[in-house]
């Protein structure tokens, strides 16, 4: 609902708080009626609204970044003080109460909807409007395609799906450990439409999947999707299996799969990354319509990272985009030596469609093994 609606559900006591902490006048509004047609004048105004986000301090920055950017549509208290400590605040609730009394949450008035709290469309549209135009001014955009792009969309799918026919029809060994031989990694890289090379050096590779440690970053992601979507079995004998699930895979619709495997590496993705949500999101806001240098991107979104054991901020942003691109969530290009980027349709689609703030971080015991390894 828009803020005029949310006004009119609004009590009298409430209204008189939100003119308050304007500093509006209220001797002589008698009325509810006044009281909303005075708030509406104003607040209502997107000029207004930006002016008072860039006015705030930075954790209520941070907290109204939490709740804009998260597309949910109501927030229980729990919620909003998690979103208030994420933000850095040291009185969430008071951080909370001011947002309220700003009018841009409300509760709900409703039985069933007394302790959620929402934000207004119109007041959502004008902040997202707000943050955009922090990052998106016109040196930094490309409103045509660069010269030199890289598109991956439906390529994930098609190796996925290439991973599991060479099971199905390869006899694939596995070592002590679990990995694919080498050689056999090499065969089948051969065979995918993005290649990589097989991990040759040691070094602290740990936290983003159960085979991160075994296999390169895609390919890792591949096998990690298959075996916890029970597509594939690991055999007592040292051999890799295709399951009935999987056998069943070969003929799954590619836009339903390549969405699961999104939603999947979100999971996978946000124990390394807490805050990846606001870093997809972000990046959703900013990669469309056009085309916007990723410098913009990494300014918006380098708060919102904490170094990760043996990655810094810049190590993390650069994976997400690496994995973006190979989801084919995004495409990335280059103009007189500038890296841009723009989301893909399927990218518009799923950014709108999938609630990254609402997917679980993947379950423990399916990455232990991996850490066991370089223990």
């Amino acid at each position: 609902m828009r803020m005029a609606d949310w006004l009119s559900y609004t009590d009298i006591e409430q209204l008189k708080s939100m003119n308050r902490y304007y500093g509006f006048d209220q001797e002589t509004k008698h009325s509810k009626y006044e009281l909303i047609r005075v708030l509406l004048q104003t607040i209502g105004n997107e000029c207004f609204v930006h002016k008072n986000y860039d006015e705030l301090e930075q954790d209520a920055k941070r907290f109204t970044q939490l709740i804009i950017l998260d597309t949910s549509l109501s927030f229980t208290m729990e919620e909003l003080r998690a979103k208030a400590s994420i933000a850095g605040s040291a009185k969430p609730q008071a951080l909370i109460r001011d947002t309220i009394k700003r009018g841009w949450l409300f509760p709900g008035y409703t039985h069933q909807t007394q302790y959620l709290f929402h934000v207004p469309h119109d007041v959502r549209k004008h902040l997202l409007s707000r943050l955009a135009t922090s990052y998106r001014q016109s040196p930094h955009i490309c409103k045509y395609t660069p010269a030199i792009y890289r598109d991956e969309s439906h390529l994930l799918h098609v190796d996925f799906i290439q991973f599991l026919h060479f099971i199905k029809t390869e006899v694939v060994k596995t070592t002590h450990s679990g990995a694919i031989y080498k050689n056999q990694q090499k065969q089948l890289f051969a065979q995918f439409q993005i290649e990589e090379e097989v991990i040759t050096k040691r070094g602290p590779r740990f936290g983003f999947g159960r085979r991160y440690h075994e296999y390169p970053d895609r390919f890792s992601f591949i096998y990690d999707y298959a075996y916890y979507g029970g597509y594939i079995r690991e055999n007592l004998d040292g051999s890799l299996g295709l399951t009935e699930a999987g056998n069943g895979k070969l003929h799954e619709n590619e836009e339903e799969n390549l969405k699961a495997m999104y939603r999947f590496w979100i999971r996978l993705y946000r124990k390394p990354i807490q805050q990846l949500p606001m870093v997809i999101r972000w990046i959703g806001l900013l990669g469309y319509p056009d085309w916007i240098e990723q410098e913009s991107v990494w300014l918006a979104v380098k708060n919102w990272l904490t170094p990760y054991f043996y990655l810094n901020h810049e190590a993390l942003f650069q994976k997400v985009i690496k994995m973006l691109l190979h989801l084919g969530v995004i495409k990335v290009g280059i103009e007189d030596e500038i890296t841009y980027l723009t989301l893909t349709q399927s990218g518009q689609k799923w950014m709108q469609g999938v609630s990254a703030f609402r997917e679980r971080e993947i379950e423990d015991h399916f990455i232990q093994q991996n850490l066991k390894q370089e223990k």
